[in-house]
């Protein structure tokens, strides 16, 4: 299922707090017609802005489309991924990139591990990438439900070395398209 963009909600949500009728003739949009009522927007959404990548991004789901050597390094199911669980694709992205060496790791190859994740003294492993990439998510999800939700704080719970301002620039590298990988 995908999500309506922000602009489209603000639009839809104006129209029926102003008890707008939509898609009805003009004589009985008319007959049914509301008293006119402000409307007040107290958000607006420029599809063309992306989030600032700093260390203090939230990491809430945004849009994005990876380019460059992204696109073909950074599995769909990812964006799908980040998108069911309200997770910065380009956040997941840089973390799938961090971990796994643009893909080439073993522990992705050979385990379907995405993002170092251990199993007591190991490194977990999965039936398939998507499952890999689900579990992901899952630890994403948890950490942000829990209170982590910033760049910073995600990783300094995630990751053994300090590597946020790493992170922070593979966000800016994919959120830019670049292809120097």
């Amino acid at each position: 299922m995908r999500r309506l963009k922000r602009s489209a909600l603000v639009i839809l949500t104006a129209a029926v707090t102003a008890g707008v009728t939509l898609n009805l003739p003009a004589a009985e949009a008319e007959a049914h017609a509301p008293s006119p009522q402000p409307i007040t927007v107290t958000a607006v959404y420029q599809l063309d802005t992306p989030p600032a990548y700093t260390a203090e991004m939230d990491v809430s789901w945004h849009d994005w489309q990876p380019t460059g050597k992204a696109a073909g390094v950074v599995p769909v199911a990812l964006l799908d991924l980040a998108e069911e669980y309200n997770i910065s694709p380009v956040y997941a992205a840089a973390v799938f990139v961090l971990e796994t060496g643009w893909g080439s790791s073993s522990a992705w190859l050979t385990k379907h591990n995405p993002a170092g994740i251990r199993c007591g003294d190991r490194y977990c492993k999965y039936d398939t990438a998507a499952d890999g990439l689900r579990r992901m998510f899952e630890i994403m999800a948890d950490y942000y439900s829990n209170g982590l939700t910033t760049v910073a704080q995600q990783r300094l719970l995630w990751s053994e070395a300090e590597d946020t301002e790493q992170i922070v620039q593979l966000m800016e590298q994919l959120a830019e398209g670049d292809s120097n990988g």
